[in-house]
């Protein structure tokens, strides 16, 4: 087949010389990871003259951005460019302490709870203000405020607040932008996934990494098994009940019974008031399996006002190297910490520093019950909280050796808005990429990024080309808090500007990210445009020879699995053939899968073959990067999970066939001996000065 005059075949050196389908031959220049050729720290080190690229990216966005900080520091030496998108995974010790301070929390305390009983209050009456204590972001009430302390603003110096929330009510925000209805069902049972891939983080329970402590097995429905609602049922009406459970804010003498309880709503809708989100008994259906409540009346359930308790770490003074709190007479306000403006401070920064005291009491708070952690000399953490902070990706981060830090290009991007408060939680990563490296910049949406000199074309419609994508104009890390914080402390109830997935964003979201990944990379093809329709250089002149699901025979997981593939438009091209091209792998969202995400890719074809900005045009170049884009399946396919498997090896409900992050490194080996794929290789640092 030829092609039009444009098509000029752009070879690089390559790392090895093999054929499709053949396995990459180990090569002396590089080391191993996984079964893949690595820019590892002896091959830097050898090499001081050079940059290392492996060819390979990895991004993902929402519960697949976690992953993507996840594996991209875990194994920094496999990757070029980490892309985390969108994430309340993007730093572990945030979000697990946002989560137990909002979303589990808003109770009030044991005496106000206590009075109110012997006041003959029921525990039950939500409408009763007696008995409330929580927050009303939800459906915000005069007066309310929705700044608190501890609720960092998206943006310095913004209104863009973090949304509150209490275990009664969860906040969710306008529809539109959400990306999905999040309803108080769909939020447990992502909860529940979360619980299942990564163990139980609120007990220690020596026993079970997913049950809470006393708690057996047998409380547990997997997600579509057969007549589930029927053991849902058996179960809510038969609650596990606990003596003696110790909890120092609500159970401190273990006199109250602890039990397991049922909650939830499957009424559906898109109301968030107080009675669609916190459910009349008649809902009350779903399993929670991973979490206790005080049962202060008795009566074998959990009421509206009975707290949920968590033990999961030891009570310790978040008050700073001064010992002082915040507020207390001789305080220092500049230790108070916060990830944009004092990210050095240790005042309120979720983690026990030098100089702050804790109390030796256990992971329950109560000195001579003898649980875990208890008067041993040290400050513990629930080990399933704890195996979480390590697999941060901020905590990864910290550990990285110099010279892959310096070798690796991040983007990330979160939404003003979003109502999982992911901009706060990956302010707290940025906060720790900065510590690592010097060249990091944020920008406050779309049109702030730095526009490419040579773009001539004008206007004022932003658009993802005329950008400038290099680390010497946007930094070697590059973090987008996208939408409009003019619009705060309010939301976007039309378009969902800056929310979870946003509804005039996402376009823009994707374009961006790709066009990151391309810049960060050396030129395999993106300095060569060519004419024709891309439909007449397949084999089948369809686009589906492009974009298409693959599956191969995963040893890991004993299994078929599944995958999304996006091969670049000159792919099956004649004189293409000995071309070989770098590759991203994208981890998707919950509820989303591989497939879903093949149509999107296609939209990426175009500006892999051209341009649309005249002076690229006029010199025969491309938007992108040609690249093999591999969609990474992380569906729920059978009794693992309800809306994502969060790419995890499981440690809650582990099983040999629920191995998703070892199957990962398995579908790499597998796409490098299937595609043309560009193995490592050493690029002289002074032709990719500006890269």
């Amino acid at each position: 087949m030829r092609v039009g005059s444009l098509f000029v075949v752009a070879l690089l050196p390559v790392a090895c010389s093999i054929s499709e389908g053949d396995p990459p031959a180990v090569s002396p220049n590089f080391g191993s990871t996984e079964g893949l050729l690595a820019c590892d720290d002896a091959t830097v080190a050898a090499n001081p003259g050079f940059r290392c690229f492996t060819s390979r990216a990895v991004a993902g966005v929402s519960m697949g951005g976690g992953t993507a900080g996840r594996v991209g520091f875990r194994h920094p030496e496999l990757w070029d460019v980490v892309g985390i998108m969108g994430t309340p995974f993007a730093d572990n010790e945030f979000f697990f302490r946002m989560l137990k301070d909002n979303h589990l929390a808003g109770f009030c305390s044991l005496e106000v709870l206590e009075e109110a009983m012997r006041q003959g209050v029921d525990l039950d009456d939500k409408d009763n203000p007696a008995i409330f204590c929580g927050t009303h972001d939800v459906f915000p009430l005069d007066g309310d405020e929705q700044a608190k302390p501890g609720h960092f603003p998206a943006v310095e110096g913004s209104d863009c607040s973090m949304f509150a929330s209490d275990f009664n009510h969860w906040y969710r925000g306008p529809k539109a932008g959400r990306g999905g209805s999040f309803s108080r069902n769909s939020l447990l049972e992502v909860m529940h996934d979360l619980v299942a891939a990564n163990g139980n983080p609120f007990y220690a329970n020596e026993l079970s990494p997913y049950f809470p402590p006393g708690v057996p097995d047998s409380w547990h429905v997997p997600p579509r098994v057969e007549n589930e609602e029927a053991l849902r049922a058996d179960l809510c009406a038969h609650p596990i009940v606990l003596d003696h459970f110790y909890n120092r804010e609500f159970n401190p003498d273990g006199s109250y019974p602890v039990i397991t309880f049922c909650d939830g709503n499957n009424r559906g809708g898109d109301d968030d008031d107080a009675g669609d989100f916190f459910p009349d008994q008649r809902d009350r259906n779903y399993v929670v399996e991973f979490v206790l409540a005080v049962d202060l009346n008795g009566n074998g359930r959990r009421d509206y006002a009975e707290p949920v308790i968590i033990n999961n770490e030891e009570r310790f003074s978040d008050c700073g190297g001064d010992g002082i709190c915040d507020g207390a007479a001789g305080d220092d306000v500049a230790d108070d910490w916060d990830p944009l403006t004092n990210p050095e401070g240790t005042e309120g920064n979720f983690h026990l520093d030098t100089g702050e005291s804790f109390d030796d009491d256990g992971v329950d708070g109560v000195p001579g019950t003898g649980d875990f952690g208890e008067a041993n000399g040290f400050f513990d953490r629930a080990p399933g909280l704890q195996a979480l902070l390590d697999d941060s990706p901020g905590q990864l981060l910290k550990n990285l050796p110099d010279d892959q830090v310096a070798r690796l290009d991040v983007w990330m991007d979160a939404g003003v808005r979003d109502f999982l408060n992911t901009a706060q939680t990956s302010n707290a990563l940025f906060a720790e990429l900065q510590r690592r490296i010097p060249t990091t910049a944020a920008y406050n949406d779309f049109p702030a990024l730095p526009i490419d000199p040579k773009y001539v074309d004008g206007g004022d419609r932003y658009n993802y080309y005329i950008s400038d994508y290099s680390r010497k104009a946007m930094g070697q890390v590059a973090y987008l808090r996208y939408g409009n914080t003019s619009l705060c402390p309010g939301s976007d109830e039309n378009e969902g500007e800056g929310n979870h997935v946003g509804a005039g964003d996402v376009v823009s979201r994707i374009f961006t990210l790709f066009s990151f990944l391309s810049a960060r990379m050396p030129a395999q093809g993106r300095d060569q445009s060519f004419g024709g329709l891309v439909v007449d250089f397949a084999p089948t002149h369809n686009l589906t020879d492009f974009a298409f699901l693959d599956s191969y025979p995963s040893t890991v997981l004993g299994r078929p699995a599944k995958f999304g593939v996006l091969l670049p438009p000159d792919y099956f091209v004649d004189e293409a053939q000995a071309n070989r091209y770098p590759v991203l792998y994208f981890f998707h969202g919950q509820g989303m899968n591989a497939e879903g995400l093949v149509a999107l890719g296609l939209a990426l074809i175009g500006p892999m073959k051209d341009s649309v900005r005249s002076d690229r045009v006029v010199s025969g170049k491309t938007d992108l990067q040609r690249a093999i884009i591999i969609w990474v399946d992380g569906e729920c396919l059978s009794d693992d999970c309800f809306t994502g498997n969060f790419f995890a090896d499981f440690k809650g409900l582990p099983r040999d066939d629920r191995r998703y992050e070892s199957a990962f490194y398995e579908l790499v080996q597998h796409v490098e001996a299937t595609y043309r794929t560009q193995g490592p290789q050493l690029v002289p640092l002074d032709e990719i000065e500006n890269r």
